[in-house]
């Protein structure tokens, strides 16, 4: 009895060292795999607009933790809706990733949009790379000087968009209903960038743009910020008032502006193909997770008013499943549909 239980001891004490050489082994198999070679950061956006510029940021720094290199492919179109497709039928293999619109998808599929091929709650998580309050910006030549103007506007309102689903446009057709306004949204435009240009040239009276695409067209008074959409001042632009500041809303429109904010903090998310490999997974979880912890990336991100903003995957996930689970109820889906797809086109 004595010798069996001393086998019994050294075989689990066998079994516990040849697990604990076996992890580090593990996570070295996965840095062997990069090293050499060449992983896509697919971006949806167009030249110049906040997810381009955010994936050329992020990609020597996703190679320098790799030990790869990494390259931005351009996929723009559809909202960004074209360069999702693609992700999610790309190979597993953990050498495709995306900066993904992670709130835009959440309404593609709140919506029904066309053409959307994708389950979000399906895509494997890295990271959120950042989240920004989003601001109303106009022509500074235009009628509207105040809050106060534009939530009392009498006539037409003209706002620049990409697609219905885009930032953008959801959040002013969120912001029109909820103030009980006429407005007319413009979508077509290829990206932030066009649409905001589009708002300076007087052809459209304004859009609404994240706060570092914001603080970028309020120098020079290219345009100018009316409010933040949020119950929070945007940090890029602590001097420029929140709605709730500005305005006081009914209870109805409190839900509209309140549902929209927290489908924002989902923001931009670093994605993989669905059906990678979980240790690759887990892999390059921790590698996002350094990359937006560093705090040479940070400032680097800081210095170019393109702040990362991390959150866990896990809470990304659990929020994509919130907003997707039916809680909302049908009539309100319904109504919500309405809003976004229909009311302002």
């Amino acid at each position: 009895m004595t010798h069996h239980r001393t086998r019994i001891r050294f075989g689990a004490l066998f079994a516990c060292l040849a697990f604990l050489a076996a992890a580090p082994a593990q996570a070295e198999s996965q840095a062997d795999f990069y090293k050499g070679k060449t992983v896509r950061l697919v971006n949806g956006g167009a030249a110049g607009s906040g997810y381009d510029l955010y994936s050329r940021m992020l990609a020597p720094w996703l190679a320098k933790y790799l030990g790869a290199t990494v390259i931005v492919e351009s996929r723009p179109g559809a909202g960004m809706l074209t360069a999702m497709n693609h992700v999610w039928q790309a190979p597993p293999d953990g050498l495709t990733l995306m900066l993904a619109p992670g709130e835009g998808a959440v309404f593609a599929k709140l919506t029904d949009e066309p053409g959307v091929r994708f389950d979000l709650t399906k895509f494997p998580i890295l990271a959120r790379v950042n989240t920004a309050p989003r601001v109303l910006i106009v022509n500074p030549n235009g009628p509207y000087k105040t809050m106060a103007d534009f939530a009392h506007a009498t006539k037409q309102i003209f706002i620049g968009a990409n697609g219905k689903t885009d930032g953008a446009s959801d959040t002013s057709a969120v912001l029109c209903h909820a103030l009980k306004l006429a407005c007319k949204i413009m979508i077509g435009y290829p990206s932030s960038k066009e649409f905001s240009l589009a708002a300076m040239r007087g052809e459209v009276d304004g859009t609404i743009l994240v706060d570092d695409s914001a603080a970028r067209y309020s120098e020079g008074n290219q345009l100018r910020p009316l409010a933040v959409i949020s119950r929070e001042r945007a940090p890029l632009m602590p001097d420029v008032p929140t709605i709730f500041d500005e305005l006081k809303l009914d209870a109805e429109a409190i839900w509209w502006i309140d549902f929209r904010e927290d489908l924002r903090k989902i923001g931009r998310l670093l994605v993989a193909p669905p059906g990678i490999d979980p240790e690759r997974l887990t892999y390059l979880r921790d590698i996002s997770r350094k990359v937006l912890n560093d705090p040479e990336a940070l400032a680097e991100f800081a210095s170019r008013n393109q702040p990362a903003l991390y959150g866990e995957p896990e809470e990304m996930a659990g929020l994509v499943k919130r907003a997707l689970d039916g809680s909302l109820g049908a009539e309100r889906l319904r109504e919500i549909k309405a809003v976004i797809t229909e009311k302002y086109y």
